[in-house]
């Protein structure tokens, strides 16, 4: 009988511990790319900088005021379409609409919140001045 001087578990376990790093890895990886601008909205807008912010994490509402925008507008009324309307999507998580009693035009980007252990849709909206 040959001995190597492994138990017959260990290369299984190192072969496993080495496939879970590269696993891992690859995933940290395709989780630090940064999304593109938003087609149409001038690079230094707010809202491309929030969109690549919320698109590599969640967040709370205080990120969407921190790029000057408004959590209030409920993402529920926007799908609803009764007081919102949508008119049109840039690219996903980024659309706009139009608030049907004002006629105000807006520029909203969807995000998930955290709050707690929940994860809740939410948009995050500049008026849209064109």
């Amino acid at each position: 009988m040959v001995r190597t001087g492994f138990r017959s578990g260990d290369s299984l376990k190192t072969t496993l511990s080495i496939t879970t790093l590269i696993f891992v890895f690859a995933v940290s990886l395709i989780g630090c790319s940064v999304p593109p601008p938003i087609p149409g909205i001038p690079k230094d807008h707010p809202a491309n900088g929030f969109y690549q912010h919320a698109s590599r994490s969640l967040i709370s509402d205080k990120s969407c005021r921190d790029y000057r925008g408004s959590p209030d507008i409920p993402m529920g009324e926007i799908a609803k379409g009764v007081r919102y309307r949508k008119t049109g999507t840039s690219i996903s998580g980024v659309f706009r609409f139009v608030d049907s009693a004002t006629g105000k035009s807006y520029l909203g980007v969807s995000y998930m919140k955290r709050s707690g252990f929940l994860q809740l849709p939410q948009a995050c909206v500049w008026e849209d001045k064109k």
